[in-house]
């Protein structure tokens, strides 16, 4: 069977012509930063068509940044892509776009986690998690082979889980859940707060008041910088607790970890983590930590699986 996979991000919109697994050809498009979703499913049809000119593609699978009610095809509310403020029905829309071709529809992080399950490094173990540390943290879950999305498609929703209970909304650095310990958006309120009460930190002297990204924290990081070295030893802890609790409620065997963040860190993080975890888990049931093996593509690659999974 060959599937177009898409990968719908805040920046870029990745697109893999698969065939059986094996990639035959990939193009990438930015995504439009203003408009609306018109704009976007406009955007996602041209590199359809760039990575598909002669139209042999049966279906098309798109892996979209936020929780999609299974079977629905429809995104809601999308704050990383232009006036994406209400429900928007993501498979009719480009049904219409390519040829009336079938369209299906998941989140991103979970595309992510069927291509790793499937063809990366969670091939051959029936129940994991795959962990995607970027600008926030995502989750996909499979259990006994498959992925599991949850009646509203909520499953998966590692990030927003509690691993601290007090309420920190009145300083601006989140309410105590994962994403405001591992989360990269976070992280960085974290360092300029820090910075701002009279920390000295690399972070900050890296770029100013540019964003910082995953490259920024690596170079921090390599550098031994303390308010660095300390944000991520907090990440890494707060990743260690709620995988910890995963393990205890579904019986985990292996983690992958995945990310932009993740991929930059590297072993030294990978491994920090699986130590953490070791320490953490219930009744001496560990889980592995495996770094993901698929790379920017896994998003398109698992989202042409979609079509698989449906047919």
């Amino acid at each position: 069977m060959t599937a177009i996979g898409i990968d719908l991000g805040g920046t870029k919109i990745m697109a893999a012509l698969v065939d059986d697994g094996r990639v035959v050809d990939k193009a990438k498009k930015s995504t439009p930063r203003t408009g609306g979703p018109d704009d976007v499913l406009d955007a996602i049809a041209a590199v359809v068509a760039k990575v598909d000119p002669d139209g042999l593609a049966d279906s098309i699978g798109v892996g979209v940044p936020g929780p999609v009610p299974p079977g629905s095809g429809v995104l809601p509310v999308a704050a990383n892509l232009p006036g994406w403020t209400h429900d928007v029905d993501v498979a009719a829309g480009l049904r219409r776009r390519c040829g009336d071709r079938p369209v299906v529809v998941d989140n991103d992080v979970n595309v992510g986690t069927l291509a790793e399950h499937r063809l990366g490094a969670g091939r051959g173990v029936d129940n994991l998690i795959g962990v995607f540390m970027g600008t926030g943290v995502g989750a996909g879950v499979v259990l006994d082979g498959r992925l599991r999305r949850g009646p509203r498609g909520l499953a998966g929703e590692l990030g927003h889980t509690y691993v601290n209970f007090r309420e920190f909304a009145d300083t601006g650095v989140g309410r105590g859940e994962l994403e405001d310990y591992a989360g990269r958006r976070m992280m960085e309120t974290r360092a300029r707060a820090r910075h701002s009460a009279g920390e000295e930190t690399a972070l900050v002297d890296l770029v100013g008041a540019g964003r910082m990204k995953s490259s920024t924290w690596q170079t921090a990081s390599e550098m031994a910088d303390p308010v660095a070295r300390s944000i991520l030893d907090d990440a890494a802890d707060a990743l260690a607790a709620a995988l910890a609790s995963a393990i205890a409620l579904v019986d985990i065997e292996l983690i992958v970890l995945g990310g932009g963040m993740a991929g930059r860190l590297g072993e030294p993080f990978r491994a920090d983590l699986e130590s953490r975890l070791d320490e953490r888990v219930f009744a001496d049931t560990t889980a592995p930590v495996r770094a993901a093996a698929l790379g920017e593509m896994a998003g398109a690659i698992g989202a042409s699986l979609l079509v698989e999974d449906a047919t």
